[in-house]
């Protein structure tokens, strides 16, 4: 058996074949339980990471099959990582040292792991050696970064720590690898060292990113036993935003206690007895705040301080409900600091204000101040279709057409021109001029998936007949479409494809994301799409498939969409997402809707507010909601796994559209903007038409995304249910559709 053995299997296997032959026939385990080919069922066991099994198999089908290892180059690196995950490092490093030849394509991940073995067998020399030639041979290989981390490791290990901090900054650079991770090793780095500046700005630049990381609490209790007495007036104001952040008040207070009497100038002083007054605020007793702002402000020199105070008044009086006062204040406000950055916002609120009031001659006067003041603001655009509004609030339909024909010049982008051209529609049928809105609607749903209102054009110029095809038909025709790249680029990614099938769909991805995509054709980086899709990498092919669309097809007619539209509108996640639909009873499509505008579909995403993962929840959102679901919520990472995140976002989601009664819009405005919000909208602004109450959102960035969740949340419903309008599309006048 050892003989032929020998002869069969190149020379290169033979101390491995022979030592694992022994181990079979002593073992007694050559036989295939589930009647399958032996190389199938030994790449069944590697799989499932049954590295054991695996190499049983592995040999048991190579005695069978001596060509095997010639059709399969690579069940050489798959006995060597068996080997290595099965802690027999000596076998694993005899296995890919006498590989390279046949595995030349991946030589880089073979001498990785060569170095990792000679550190198991701590022959850390040679590790180093090895780690060192890879760096050189192969610098643009996608390894580099792990690289970086072994060095780091090691040299952190021989008290290196300059080392070690060059190679974690350089990972720092990289996309491998978890940010709080590397500040965390940073910050140990710098602890041991008695580093203590580089130590406080590596925890305070953690809390800023991270503030409801599960190691937070504890790193800030760490900083502050680094400080004896007084605490740097930047510092103090740093932990005091971490706090706020965490609303930590009554840590707040003793922060605040403890240092208020190191205060040695007029301006430190004057800033702590301001500190008590802001966290008053935080905890809103705004009429205790409101007297002392008022009685204290003149007293106070400190610029800052003073600028504050200024802005926290009208903010009080606005939170007691004197609307008139808080315009007064904030105009005030906008007069002494006029080139602030915050005054273009102030004079925007103040009109707000005023339209609130009812007094749209008010706010119109305010906005054109506005765009007179501040034309380089990023107010400006949209200060002019305010106007519009309000116009067409005070029934002005002839004015509002004007303002908005104004806005419409100023207006670049085609999505931000589809909506001042829906609204001067409306213009048109409030005069009941039906031809020209049905001539505007009709030009825009020559564009159904350009924009929100693009698409409701389309709805609302579809009369029941073939003028032009119903949309729901034509999403869903696109979406059965199948077309694949893939195969015709496939040897481009023979070596990321070996890696995936050796060391599974991580590091296939690690792989891909060095490929330049910015010297390859659209089908190419569509074909690279389809990759990321079958390693599961849902947000990276969904980026792939965006870039696509926004280079190639963005102008095209929707007939002509034919190979990426539904690419546009995946069904990722579809286990999860059906499950919660069918437990919470709301719609699939409004949750693959929520999740494409909030993650892209990427689980591990955070934003700008600190929201986690797929369907971007806050940490006190998710406590609040855990337990609800029988969930026990430890951690914010928690967040990052797909069911529990799309579970969680989806009874919240489900619970906003019971208290709104099923109106998707306030929902999806509580969502983003929260629901106190929305009910304090509903007061200001009551109203029937949905597309006022759109409008008059507060928030710009919530506008944007009830708008683009819609949009999303019709074209999905169209796609899962074809022949369904959607109840939200207003019944129109007869006389449009007799126009059509």
């Amino acid at each position: 058996m050892k003989l032929t053995l020998q002869k069969s299997v190149t020379a290169v296997f033979t101390i491995v074949i022979f030592s694992t032959v022994l181990l079979l026939i002593l073992g007694s385990t050559s036989s295939n339980p589930n009647n399958l080919p032996a190389y199938f069922l030994a790449n069944q066991y590697y799989q499932a990471g049954n590295y054991q099994e695996s190499l049983q198999g592995f040999f048991n089908a190579l005695r069978h099959n001596p060509n095997l290892i010639h059709k399969e180059p690579l069940v050489r690196f798959k006995i060597g990582y068996g080997f290595y995950q099965t802690g027999e490092y000596q076998k694993s490093l005899d296995v890919f040292e006498n590989s390279r030849k046949s595995l030349g394509i991946i030589e880089d991940y073979l001498l990785f792991y060569e170095s990792l073995c000679y550190l198991k067998l701590e022959d850390t020399a040679r590790a180093m050696l090895i780690s060192k030639n890879l760096r050189n041979q192969y610098p643009e290989s996608p390894l580099i970064p792990l690289i970086d981390s072994l060095q780091a490791s090691l040299a952190m290990h021989f008290q290196q720590p300059d080392s070690a901090v060059r190679y974690l900054i350089s990972m720092m650079h990289s996309n491998h690898f978890d940010k709080d991770r590397i500040y965390l090793d940073l910050i140990e780095i710098h602890y041991r060292q008695q580093d203590t500046l580089s130590y406080r700005q590596f925890i305070y630049d953690f809390l800023k990113k991270y503030p409801f990381h599960d190691r937070s609490e504890s790193l800030f209790t760490l900083l502050s036993q680094t400080y004896k007495g007084k605490i740097p007036l930047t510092d103090v104001e740093k932990q005091f935003s971490y706090l706020f952040e965490t609303k930590q008040f009554l840590s707040a207070q003793a922060l605040y206690r403890q240092q208020e009497v190191y205060a040695e100038t007029r301006s430190e002083q004057e800033y702590y007895r301001w500190i008590p007054i802001e966290i008053n605020y935080r905890q809103g007793e705004y009429q205790e705040v409101l007297d002392w702002c008022l009685k204290e402000r003149n007293s106070i020199k400190n610029y800052l301080v003073r600028r504050e105070i200024d802005l926290t008044i009208p903010r009080c009086y606005l939170r007691l409900g004197n609307v008139d006062g808080s315009i007064e204040t904030y105009l005030d406000f906008q007069k002494r600091y006029p080139r602030d950055k915050i005054s273009p916002e102030v004079l925007w609120k103040v009109a707000w204000l005023y339209e609130g009031k009812n007094d749209l001659k008010m706010a119109i006067k305010t906005y054109r101040n506005l765009i007179k003041k501040y034309p380089r603001s990023s107010f400006f655009s949209e200060a002019y279709f305010r106007i519009g509004l309000d116009y067409f609030r005070l029934q002005d339909y002839h004015q509002a057409r004007k303002s908005w024909e104004e806005a419409s010049r100023r207006e670049k982008g085609q999505s931000a021109r589809a909506r001042v051209m829906y609204w001067i529609g409306k213009c048109y049928e409030m005069q009941k001029d039906y031809r020209k809105q049905g001539e505007i609607f009709s030009e825009l749903a020559k564009r159904p998936v350009e924009s929100f209102y693009n698409l409701k054009a389309f709805y609302l110029t579809s009369n029941g007949k073939d003028d032009h095809r119903r949309i729901y038909e034509v999403f869903w025709e696109l979406h059965q479409q199948n077309i694949s790249y893939l195969p015709n680029y496939i040897n481009k990614f023979q070596r990321a494809l070996m890696v995936e099938e050796v060391l599974g769909s991580r590091w296939g991805d690690l792989e891909l994301r060095t490929l330049n995509e910015n010297s390859r054709g659209w089908q190419e980086i569509f074909a690279l799409g389809e990759l990321y899709e079958r390693m599961q990498n849902y947000g990276f092919a969904y980026h792939r498939f965006r870039t696509v669309f926004n280079q190639n097809f963005s102008q095209s007619d929707i007939h002509e969409m034919v190979p990426i539209f539904k690419k546009l509108y995946p069904l990722y996640f579809t286990e999860e997402v059906d499950s919660s639909a069918k437990r919470f009873g709301i719609p699939a499509e409004l949750i693959w809707s929520v999740m494409k505008k909030e993650s892209a579909f990427a689980p591990k995403v955070i934003s700008y507010a600190n929201a986690y993962g797929l369907m971007q929840l806050l940490p006190g959102t998710a406590s609040q909601i855990a337990p609800k679901l029988g969930i026990q919520f430890t951690s914010t990472a928690q967040l990052f796994y797909p069911s529990t995140n799309i579970q969680m976002g989806s009874y919240y989601l489900s619970s906003l559209l019971k208290k709104y009664n099923g109106n998707y819009i306030m929902a999806l405005a509580g969502y983003n903007a929260g629901p106190h919000r929305v009910d304090r909208w509903i007061k200001r602004f009551p109203t029937y038409d949905d597309d006022l109450f759109m409008e008059n959102l507060e928030f710009e960035q919530t506008r944007v995304y009830v708008r683009t969740c819609l949009k999303y949340f019709w074209i999905y419903r169209s796609i899962m249910n074809p022949g369904e309008i959607p109840r939200e599309i207003i019944t129109y006048p007869i006389q449009l559709s007799s126009f059509l």
